[in-house]
């Protein structure tokens, strides 16, 4: 639902291409006509954005406006608007307001997104909320990042909560069906983007394995802390399926259900032999950083931590029921990598599907799909 309809004139932007980043700061007024305020953007008003990585960087606009509210009373508000940028655009905004009038208080509380919207003669800032019954949109910080997820539950009083954690390069949204499933069935579905990934902040480079799992650990609180949920269960894909092992070796007295989906542990041993997707490096003598596709940079410390990961020891602790599925065209994940998960599990299982690839898509899609929501329902 849009709340408010920002019309920008930009100013003259200010330029700076340093050694570590590229900034931009764009002065801008405007003005507001909604429903609910109408008024002008006060004299002050910056965008400035910053680049660490050539693809990817922040944003983050802060403005006052002036006018009135929607019973026609004198008031100002402040708006601080951040932003992950990829490719130069934002996929999404979070803004933050805070207000003098009784009658918009509430947008203190609110949970608001923003996009920017191009028109003939100009700019508009549309700031909403996505929430809905049953939707809210999580924003956790976590070692001075902002982390922001997705929670979908049911109109029940107490159910499970499945935990989702993506892979290397991926976003929360490939877990956007397996939740649609889920929910009609009496069960909440939390899921989030790591650092540097999606919508959370921070920068590619500087994430690795061990601050996935702190990722992991700060929404896995922000769940048990929620007076709904009955049960935690956690799946993962790909990297994030070596996180999610890690996180239930780690809270084994939490997590009831654990299910890997191409666990990527094969990581370690491609670390130990110099080697990521298509990228090739010394071992003994690791770069700063390594451009392993056209997309990604991943720094030196991602691969000296995965050389020593205790991924089966850590994951072997866990001692709920478990499931490991794994694909025969999986061109990222060696078979034996997944297969051995299944060696320190007290109950766990192991299904093989010849036509699956790492994304899991084959023509046996379908069968894997209900095999993962049964385990997971039963």
């Amino acid at each position: 639902m849009d709340i408010l309809r920002i019309h920008i004139q930009l100013g003259e932007t200010l330029a700076l291409d340093s050694f570590s980043a590229g900034i931009r700061m764009i002065p801008f007024t405007g003005t507001c006509e909604s429903s609910i305020f109408t008024g002008k953007v006060l004299p002050g008003g910056m965008d400035t954005q910053v680049f660490p990585e050539k693809n990817r960087g922040t944003l983050s606009a802060r403005y006052m406006l002036e006018g009135v509210d929607g019973e026609g009373k004198n008031c100002k508000m402040f708006i601080e608007n951040n932003a992950v940028m990829e490719n130069g655009w934002e996929t999404v905004t979070f803004p933050s307001i805070k207000t003098d009038s009784e009658a918009l208080k509430w947008l203190e509380a609110a949970d608001l997104t923003g996009a920017l919207q191009f028109r003939e003669n100009g700019l508009d800032i549309v700031i909403s909320s996505e929430d809905r019954p049953g939707v809210s949109h999580i924003a956790l910080k976590r070692g001075g990042l902002t982390l922001r997820g997705v929670l979908e539950k049911p109109e029940k009083e107490t159910c499970p909560l499945v935990l989702m954690l993506h892979g290397f390069g991926a976003d929360s949204s490939i877990f956007n069906q397996l939740t649609a499933h889920l929910v009609p069935k009496g069960y909440a579905c939390l899921r989030f983007d790591f650092n540097g990934h999606g919508n959370s902040e921070g920068a590619f480079p500087g994430m690795t394995v061990w601050n996935e799992l702190e990722d992991a650990a700060a929404f896995l609180q922000y769940a048990m802390n929620q007076a709904f949920v009955s049960d935690i269960y956690v799946v993962g894909h790909s990297q994030g399926g070596v996180v999610a092992g890690l996180l239930a070796g780690t809270y084994p007295d939490v997590v009831k259900k654990l299910a890997l989906l191409a666990p990527a542990a094969s990581l370690k041993t491609d670390a130990q032999e110099g080697h990521c997707m298509w990228a090739h490096y010394d071992t003994n003598h690791i770069p700063p950083s390594v451009k392993v596709d056209e997309q990604h940079e991943v720094g030196g410390l991602y691969f000296r931590l995965a050389k020593n990961l205790p991924i089966y020891e850590i994951t072997g602790k866990y001692n709920g029921k478990a499931l490991v599925m794994f694909g025969g065209q999986d061109e990222v994940v060696k078979k034996e990598a997944a297969e051995k998960y299944k060696e320190g599990f007290e109950d766990g299982e192991f299904c093989f599907y010849p036509t699956l690839h790492h994304g899991l898509g084959g023509e046996e899609q379908m069968q894997m799909a209900e095999k993962l929501v049964a385990f997971l329902t039963e």
